[in-house]
């Protein structure tokens, strides 16, 4: 009889620690589905952010060069009809 009330034990131990198991690897499981969106949606972000980063550095990059494109005036490159004296300031009295 003690024999047969401690197999019975054994067998409902082995039956809640089995349930108990099923359940702790339902919820690992939904724990592992969720970090998994998660990070799918991490990363959807860095990739549209490293995008957009990109973006602004090839307008930075066209402007850039744009400004060295532009023609530049100097001083020495005085296009206009006049003479060159007109430039300076007489110092004398």
């Amino acid at each position: 009889m003690v024999r047969r009330l401690w197999m019975y034990n054994m067998h409902y131990e082995t039956g809640a620690a089995e349930a108990l198991d099923g359940v702790q690897i339902a919820v690992m499981s939904d724990q592992i589905a969720k970090l998994t969106v998660a990070l799918a949606k991490l990363e959807r972000k860095r990739v549209a952010e490293q995008q957009n980063m990109s973006e602004t550095v090839q307008q930075i990059k066209e402007q850039v060069m744009n400004l060295a494109r532009r023609p530049t005036t100097s001083a020495s490159d005085d296009t206009d009809n006049k003479s060159n004296e007109d430039d300076y300031v007489d110092l004398t009295p």
